[in-house]
């Protein structure tokens, strides 16, 4: 099914703008390490930021990419025991992410392994990555490529609220975009094949409104 449509925003919940950085690219084998949330109201305006190392109970890999080592994560709590926090940042909006795929299919395995109820669903998510193939003049999709693009100062790359940080400044930028009615394709295919249309963050604004998300968090 097609993703969004032109229709404008409206006064719902926001934005969630989720960056996790794991020890690998597995989210069946590897955990997350390292969230950062950035909250943004419906228009983007900024309303707050946390981010939390996380214990994956398992020894640490790809450093070389986050730079993040055992005992940087030996104290930290486990993703269990962040839940408390990170369910009332995301509960009501829709989770933003430079792949969204990606991030949505390790949070869906933390919750799983959390044992907390919930599955997030991919359609209530949205992707600055392929946003950028609508809103920014062609090139390479990878966060620093697009933010360069986009005209964006990226933030410290590869931790996690620095690139919750840059994702949020490319969510800023399409926004404005469309509100300009700038547009560099009339769609674009998702790398799973989706087609994604433009202002695809109104569809999933209102899927993630819907979502029941359970008050239990044992």
């Amino acid at each position: 099914m097609p993703i969004g449509h032109g229709k404008k925003r409206t006064g719902r919940a926001g934005f969630a703008v989720v960056d996790c950085e794991t020890t690998g690219l597995s989210p069946s084998r590897d955990r997350i390490i390292e969230i950062g949330v950035v909250l943004l109201d419906d228009s983007g305006g900024a309303e707050g930021e946390w981010s939390s190392l996380v214990n994956p109970g398992r020894p640490v890999s790809a450093q070389f990419i986050h730079g993040l080592s055992d005992d940087d994560v030996a104290d930290a709590p486990s993703f269990a025991e962040i839940l408390p926090t990170l369910v009332p940042l995301l509960r009501g909006r829709s989770i933003v992410a430079h792949n969204a795929r990606f991030d949505i299919a390790f949070l869906n395995a933390a919750f799983d392994r959390s044992s907390y109820p919930l599955t997030f669903p991919l359609d209530a998510a949205v992707c600055t990555m392929e946003l950028s193939k609508i809103y920014l003049p062609a090139g390479r999709h990878s966060l620093l490529e697009a933010a360069q693009r986009a005209g964006i100062r990226a933030h410290r790359h590869h931790r996690a609220l620095a690139d919750a940080w840059t994702a949020a400044e490319l969510l800023r930028a399409y926004l404005t975009a469309e509100e300009n009615g700038v547009r560099y394709l009339p769609q674009a295919i998702s790398r799973d094949g989706r087609v994604m249309l433009p202002a695809a963050w109104v569809d999933a604004q209102e899927r993630a409104a819907r979502i029941a998300w359970p008050d239990s968090l044992l």
